[in-house]
């Protein structure tokens, strides 16, 4: 749904899933395969078009893995999408056809074990089969299932998210340490790549760890039995792929996709609409990981992964030619250099409240005569001032 609301004249005319404001060349499957240079990297990728004919599927190919579908004698486009086309084979199985590759994010919690197991009963559905090369996955194959619409999803954002904590909860147990150095590389690079005038880092806590990746859509939902939704796994994105090195991200950073996705189509009514869009993540997953020092904005909080994911959606419109979508993350960037201004003066504010600390403990202890009492009274209400200004001005996280 990266392009939901855009209009541009091109979307007739280019599939949803090539990025031709980025390349100088026509949409040619045939030569994918020899790598499209672009500005920020050559894109690498397959013809996907002959898997369209039934007779590729009952050949061998170099690549595949899993219980692969066997006399197949139908395959149907239902769909297109940025990541590429989704097609039924005999009316049986889903398939997911990615015409260029950019990485093995989909197959790999299908074939490494422990995380298949780990994801076993969490709402997310995964590959039964499907097909890679070197530069990545070509082909997921899914048990047959019914996404809904893109409007539906909009619809019940708490489900969404509901659905994400249960699968980011489920790896938990796999997770790595803060790379704090890493994640503010990337941005750099996001930044670099798309040269905007915004640059932001943040020092995170040590409760924000990285998670085996996880990639998902608001095209790719689907409704269980149950009522509760469950989440399709996705490639990852090919700006994503192209501008930045791939890291292991934290849970928080799919949910600020989601919520900036939302906000597209004003999913969001009031700060407290968004609140509890975060909240009902919260309650699925460790409580760290929406504890006030980590939801804090000094520390990166949650507007850091709300700034990442505004940087990808402003590549992707530039990539694929949404002009709306270019000027909504426009609009949005404005607004960074009053946020990083405000954090700015807490910085400074944070010295004096630590300088102030500092001087009322060191004069308490080695301090003597009559000036004593009274400087540390001074130094502890000058710390406490500071403080109070810090906690008014902090700008909050929601």
């Amino acid at each position: 749904m990266a392009a939901s609301g855009d209009s541009s004249a091109d979307s007739a005319v280019h599939p949803p899933w090539f990025p031709h404001a980025l390349v100088d060349r026509a949409c040619e499957p045939a030569t994918f395969a020899d790598g499209l240079p672009s500005p920020w990297g050559r894109i690498h990728g397959w013809d996907h078009t002959r898997a369209l004919s039934p007779e590729w599927w009952n050949e061998e190919h170099e690549g595949r893995w899993g219980a692969w579908p066997e006399t197949i004698t139908s395959v149907e486009v239902v769909g297109e999408g940025r990541f590429g086309l989704t097609v039924h084979l005999n009316g049986d199985w889903v398939a997911h056809l990615y015409p260029f590759q950019t990485g093995m994010d989909v197959s790999t919690p299908a074939l490494f074990e422990p995380w298949t197991s780990a994801l076993s009963n969490a709402p997310m559905l995964l590959p039964v089969a499907g097909q890679k090369n070197e530069h990545g996955d070509q082909v997921a194959v899914f048990e047959m299932h019914t996404c809904l619409s893109s409007d539906e999803v909009v619809q019940h954002p708490h489900d969404l998210v509901r659905a994400a904590a249960g699968v980011h909860a489920a790896l938990v147990a796999h997770a790595t340490p803060n790379t704090e150095r890493r994640w503010n590389e990337r941005l750099k690079a996001i930044e670099d790549q798309l040269k905007t005038t915004t640059l932001w880092r943040a020092p995170h806590t040590k409760h924000i760890v990285g998670l085996p990746a996880t990639h998902f859509s608001l095209d790719g939902v689907v409704a269980q039995a149950d009522g509760t939704m469950a989440l399709i796994a996705q490639p990852r994105s090919l700006v994503d792929h192209l501008l930045a090195p791939n890291e292991r991200l934290p849970g928080v950073s799919s949910i600020a996709m989601f919520e900036q996705r939302l906000s597209l189509v004003e999913g969001f009514e009031s700060p407290e609409s968004r609140e509890g869009f975060y909240r009902a993540w919260g309650e699925g997953v460790p409580p760290s990981w929406t504890s006030r020092a980590s939801l804090s904005t000094v520390n990166g909080g949650v507007w850091i992964w709300r700034y990442e994911a505004m940087l990808l959606m402003l590549a992707e419109a530039r990539a694929y030619g949404l002009k709306k979508q270019v000027k909504a993350c426009d609009r949005w960037l404005f607004d960074v250099s009053r946020i990083q201004a405000r954090l700015g003066e807490l910085r400074t504010v944070h010295a004096v409240r630590r300088g102030g600390m500092w001087a009322a403990i060191a004069v308490a202890l080695l301090g003597s005569g009559p000036v004593q009492i009274p400087f540390v009274l001074g130094s502890a209400g000058v710390a406490l001032a500071a403080h109070l200004v810090h906690q008014r001005r902090m700008p909050p996280p929601f």
